[in-house]
């Protein structure tokens, strides 16, 4: 009888057990369905027009990820500095007043000075001739465990994922709004008032040959050309013909190997399923792909389409003033790296890959 009864317990308690169980097997797959079904938008912002390559890299972003999440994911797009200036929108999106942010090297080294690595001039190999020789360079540098890579994995300490580094456009060059002001040598270059960026390496980069640097917002720069605020910029092609600047020369020296970090707060991503998670990671590497063959494509004629459409003359220059510009330049590496030790590593990784490529 006792053997009997303490069956009958034990039988009872598996089948609560059995029961308890159930329900919250129930529970889970009620909790992960409503997760399957549950909308996200994510609030991106950033500096540039609408017309501008930026931009549409931003709505190709959105798209594919619309349709990998079957319409779950959703980027909601603030472009032309509408919510905040450019210099405040890593911060913000720290902050939470921005969910993620399209934003440049020269812009993220006031976040982390490790960005202003790409600020250093005649970082990668380049022929003025063949665009390819630079694009192939960069994007083996980007796509290094060492280089790139590890740039962007260093931001995860400071709450930051990068998404993407993709490049929106060749390298930054000196240009100026006269056409009788080309530059050639080193020398050709003193005096003039250029506007960069942002960040100190342009600067100091333009003061080695005897010019001087200043911060202007990118909406400002027309208006800065025909009053004659500055002489110049650095700056770079398919930006300059997107936004129809009113510049007459360009030259090509590789002073600024710009690229336009993709990039989302560690809080918000980590908030996402890690199916969206896997979608964004998986979106933002096709994005450097589809950045690369669009740069590629549309650098092609760009020269020959800014002459054309609005008469500005591109300056090749010779080996000998390549040499030149490279002599007048190169301390800047040696300024770069007792401000920023973290750097040399990485100097080290693009000098391999330059000489590998060669």
């Amino acid at each position: 009888m006792k053997r009997r009864l303490l069956l009958l317990l034990v039988a009872m308690a598996l089948l609560v057990l059995t029961a308890c169980g159930g329900e919250d097997e129930k529970e889970k797959v009620a909790v992960n369905k409503e997760n399957a079904d549950k909308g996200y938008v994510l609030r991106l912002v950033h500096s540039h027009p609408q017309a501008s390559m930026h931009h549409k890299y931003v709505e190709w972003f959105n798209e594919e990820v619309q349709k990998r999440s079957n319409g779950r994911l959703k980027i909601e797009t603030y472009s032309d500095g509408q919510l905040m200036p450019s210099d405040q929108e890593i911060p913000a999106m720290l902050q939470g007043q921005a969910d993620m942010v399209h934003s440049s090297s020269a812009i993220a080294g006031s976040f982390d000075p490790i960005w202003h690595f790409f600020d250093l001039p005649f970082l990668f190999n380049y022929d003025p001739n063949d665009n390819d020789v630079y694009l192939d360079n960069k994007k083996a540098f980007i796509d290094s465990e060492n280089g790139g890579r590890k740039i962007a994995g260093l931001m995860e300490a400071k709450g930051v994922k990068v998404l993407s580094m993709s490049s929106t456009d060749m390298y930054g060059t000196i240009w100026t709004g006269d056409e009788k002001r080309v530059i050639t040598s080193p020398e050709s270059a003193k005096g003039l008032k250029i506007r960069v960026p942002g960040g100190p390496i342009a600067s100091e980069t333009l003061k080695l040959v005897g010019a001087s640097g200043t911060s202007i917002p990118g909406p400002e720069l027309p208006t800065a050309l025909q009053q004659g605020v500055v002489d110049g910029m650095v700056i770079v092609p398919l930006y300059v013909y997107d936004s129809k600047l009113p510049i007459k020369t360009q030259s090509l020296y590789p002073l600024i190997s710009y690229v336009m970090p993709v990039m989302i707060s560690m809080d918000k991503f980590n908030s996402l399923p890690k199916d969206l998670q896997e979608i964004l990671v998986e979106t933002g590497r096709d994005l450097e792909e589809y950045a690369d063959k669009l740069v590629r494509e549309k650098g092609k004629d760009v020269f020959e389409k800014l002459e054309n459409d609005y008469g500005v003359k591109t300056y090749y220059p010779t080996d000998e003033e390549i040499e030149d510009w490279k002599d007048a330049t190169k301390g800047m590496y040696d300024s770069y790296a007792k401000t920023e030790p973290r750097a040399v590593e990485f100097i080290e990784e693009a000098e391999r890959i330059k000489e590998e490529m060669k």
